[in-house]
């Protein structure tokens, strides 16, 4: 279409004269022409621009399953996939459980470009959870919605203790045996130990200061030690004190106590008296080794002496003729750990 406004319309007379050099008046007419074609404004394009448009990188998000007090987020990419700038002037969200965060509103976003939210998931309570995200502009199909959901899990509060029990076994009188504790944090939330609760004579522990927090999954290592002050058995506890646990949790502890004073040898017998021998190889590392003997094969063993013997071999004096007896040893180290049993040994004594 020809765009008439601001034509100029120029009528040219040209003339010719005797006077005239030839071809002046057609170059007149040419400069008139010239003229006037720069008076005409020409052809004008016309193209009709599509307008903003917003697109998302996701219509739905799904959190899957949060623990009550903590929070997960995804990111939702908004984009201006039109022609022309668009105007976003609000984001909604229909439950506070979820929320969002990104560049403040209203916003103007040309054309290709885009904007990032972070949205977010933080339960306040257990169970299932959704909401509906709101996006108001400009755009040709507004309001856009995103649907958002997530699960909620109770919140569980553990403290693993690693072991629950420990035996010293014999420990001479005023020597200190320890032994390692683990504890670690089985739950979802941090654990603060309040407090250390210790019971029983000649039990203590070491290592472990009131007020450390435990995060989840993370552990701390403490000793327990037994230094008894009298012979005999002893027993104990290691309690742990935390706001965050129901109960404390708990270490069972025991030992005995006994004399520093070396054994004396076993008293000879008379050759008539029936005497079973026993022998077996050394261990290394050892302060000595500690014999039992059962009636029944594979169980039932019973120790013979509780001092630990400084010696290979041994005489059992004890034994009744006609009877069948089993054996076994086992070594115990400086800080009175006793070993496995050995493999069994058999002995029947006959009828005299």
């Amino acid at each position: 279409m020809v765009n008439l406004r601001g034509f100029v319309l120029a009528v040219f007379l040209c003339r010719s004269s005797a006077s005239a050099v030839p071809g002046y008046a057609s170059v007149a007419c040419l400069v008139g022409a010239s003229f006037f074609l720069a008076g005409c404004t020409g052809y004008t394009s016309q193209t009709t621009a599509s307008g903003p448009a917003l697109t998302l990188s996701a219509n739905s998000f799904n959190f899957n399953t949060v623990v009550v007090g903590q929070s997960a987020t995804q990111t939702l990419h908004l984009t201006n996939s039109g022609t022309a700038p668009l105007q976003i002037s609000s984001i909604s969200i229909s439950n506070q459980e979820f929320a969002f965060s990104g560049p403040s509103l209203p916003r103007t976003v040309l054309p290709t470009l885009s904007l990032d939210y972070t949205l977010a998931f933080a339960p306040t309570t257990a169970g299932n959870a959704s909401a509906s995200l709101t996006i108001t502009s400009d755009a040709t199909h507004s309001p856009a919605a995103v649907s958002l959901a997530g699960v909620a899990e109770k919140v569980v509060v553990a403290l693993q203790v690693t072991p629950t029990s420990i035996n010293f076994g014999n420990e001479n009188l005023q020597s200190t045996s320890t032994q390692n504790v683990t504890l670690q944090n089985t739950g979802d939330v941090s654990i603060t130990i309040n407090g250390v609760a210790e019971s029983g004579s000649g039990f203590g522990y070491s290592n472990l200061s009131p007020g450390i927090s435990l995060s989840p999954n993370q552990q701390v290592t403490f000793q327990v030690w037994f230094r008894p002050q009298t012979i005999g058995a002893a027993l104990g506890t290691v309690s742990i004190l935390s706001a965050n646990l129901t109960s404390p949790e708990t270490v069972s502890l025991a030992g005995d106590g006994v004399s520093s004073t070396p054994t004396p040898p076993p008293t000879p017998t008379p050759a008539s008296q029936p005497t079973v021998q026993l022998t077996w190889n050394a261990s290394s590392s050892v302060v000595g080794y500690r014999v039992y003997r059962s009636t029944t094969s594979g169980n039932s063993y019973s120790p013979l002496f509780s001092t630990p013997l400084d010696a290979l071999t041994f005489s059992d004096s004890t034994v009744t003729s006609g009877v069948t007896y089993y054996y076994v040893v086992t070594a115990v180290d400086a800080n009175g750990v006793e070993s496995l049993y050995s493999n069994q040994a058999t002995a029947y004594v006959p009828a005299s």
